[in-house]
């Protein structure tokens, strides 16, 4: 089976597992009408795509040059919620852990943060700069290894890492090392099923090679125990879930129909947000 197949074999399986029983019969018959053409259209493939794996510098530097051109579902759905999240707060210095391309630098420094941005490539700091010009204070470093000093942050935001990591404690003791006691960390990430179901960091490179970096299962039980563990409050979890208005970025280079990706996708949730406070 070509690799390019095995996304839209998964999503028609997802999508028939949903309807089979409890919807609609017409929609049942054309999922199948798919995944036949599918299989028939495997059967005539001659070849599969090389994916590599990549650790994390490694993968996000190769990254850095189509992560803000390519379509991405998790955060099409995730950024509006965390940007209305952020806004809530009062003002101060924020920390943008893991800050990749800067995109949430960015949007506090635009509400009058003072914004330092953490992130381990270079080369995603060199877009982010880009982003920002001079406004942001941006740094090279691990999340495992925050070089601030202890409660020097009114808010620090962690988007789309956490699940890089096998332990989710060491990232998450240094933002509540980082932050003053009283105030906030905004987690937000792949939600655990898709990972569960074989979501990983998958992307293409600006010269068109197909990578990923490994996604690691968290549950909520892991979470609310290092949570716990940490000294760490949860005010809120929100898991936004896939809308129609999500559905363009969803069919995104997967051959399939709309109506079989929402049939697998629509009302699940994408994203899981958490809003914490340090005790």
């Amino acid at each position: 089976m070509s690799y390019g197949k095995r996304h839209e074999f998964g999503f028609a399986g997802l999508a028939l597992l949903r309807n089979w029983l409890v919807g609609k019969k017409d929609v049942e018959e054309s999922i199948l009408e798919e995944i036949s053409r599918l299989v028939q259209e495997n059967n005539e493939a001659k070849s599969s795509t090389k994916i590599t794996n990549l650790n994390v510098s490694k993968g996000y530097t190769k990254w850095a040059d189509t992560y803000d051109t390519i379509p991405n579902l998790l955060i099409d759905v995730e950024e509006p919620v965390v940007q209305s999240i952020i806004k809530a707060f009062p003002r101060g210095k924020a920390l943008d852990a893991a800050c990749g391309t800067g995109r949430y630098s960015q949007y506090l420094q635009s509400l009058g943060f003072t914004v330092t941005g953490l992130d381990i490539s270079s080369s995603m700091l060199a877009h982010a700069k880009k982003r920002c010009k001079d406004t942001v204070a941006f740094l090279q470093g691990d999340v495992t290894s925050i070089p601030l000093k202890d409660n020097s942050v009114h808010l620090a935001v962690c988007a789309l890492a956490l699940t890089h990591f096998q332990n989710l404690t060491i990232p998450l003791s240094e933002l509540a090392r980082v932050v003053m006691k009283g105030n906030h960390i905004i987690i937000s990430d792949i939600h655990p099923w898709l990972v569960a179901l074989g979501g990983q960091a998958e992307f293409f490179d600006g010269s068109g090679n197909h990578c990923y970096i490994n996604n690691y299962i968290h549950w909520h039980s892991s979470y609310m125990k290092s949570f716990a563990q940490l000294g760490l409050k949860v005010v809120d979890c929100i898991e936004p879930v896939l809308e129609k208005k999500h559905l363009e970025t969803a069919s995104f280079g997967i051959d399939l129909s709309k109506n079989t990706i929402s049939s697998a996708l629509m009302g699940l949730p994408i994203s899981l947000i958490w809003v914490l406070e340090k005790n």
